[in-house]
């Protein structure tokens, strides 16, 4: 896997290891990870910027990185551009990473128990939308609503239950969900990095289009 660059524009700190008893220090430089940068929101939202990706199923990283720009290096972007710090929770798992943690934390049958209760999608003849599915409700929740506008003649529509199984497959369906900086952004964007990174070292407040962590 190529070496990405982004942990060099960041400064280095000193961080005490160990301290005997006469007080001395043993330390070891390691990244200011205080320096981390975040996208900001405003930017985040310019369609020019980003577009929508679907991890495939097992894909890694640096595997999309490659897929997207012809270069595993730029797996930093990915998992910075989506918020992501904690790449064993937050990054989809495959389908077989899937089924094991679902195995390893319910058990079977417990992992068919109900979750959840939610609800269903209710729209009237012209496709308007009278309640919207995914609503999580209690188990005697009832929607009731007319058959057609004016009418006299209700009809209506109760919840499903999820499954703690299922429940675990849609969190991981939107952790696959994710955005990617646009391929002819990303020169533009590591360079806002690196600029960041050697304003920091300079002891000067970058003007940036990204806000600090």
């Amino acid at each position: 896997m190529a070496k990405p660059q982004y942990f060099s524009y960041l400064p280095n700190l000193e961080y005490t290891i160990a301290l005997d008893k006469a007080g001395n220090q043993t330390r070891l430089d390691i990244k200011d990870y205080f320096h981390l940068l975040k996208v900001r929101e405003d930017i985040f939202k310019e369609e020019t910027i980003y577009e929508p990706y679907f991890v495939k199923n097992g894909a890694r990283p640096e595997q999309v990185s490659y897929d997207v720009y012809g270069d595993e290096r730029y797996y930093w972007v990915i998992l910075q551009a989506n918020d992501i710090v904690d790449y064993y929770n937050e990054w989809p798992l495959s389908s077989y990473e899937l089924d094991e943690y679902i195995k390893d934390k319910y058990g079977f049958p417990q992992s068919e128990d109900v979750h959840h209760w939610e609800t269903r999608e209710v729209k009237d003849l012209e496709g308007n939308i009278f309640l919207p599915s995914g609503l999580h409700v209690s188990e005697d929740y009832v929607f009731t609503y007319p058959d057609i506008p004016g009418s006299t003649n209700f009809l209506t529509s109760r919840p499903v239950s999820v499954s703690y199984r299922q429940y675990e497959y849609d969190l991981n369906l939107k952790k696959s969900q994710i955005n990617i900086v646009k391929r002819d952004q990303i020169i533009r964007y590591e360079a806002e990095v690196r600029n960041y990174g050697k304003a920091i070292k300079r002891d000067i407040d970058p003007v940036s289009r990204y806000d600090v962590r």
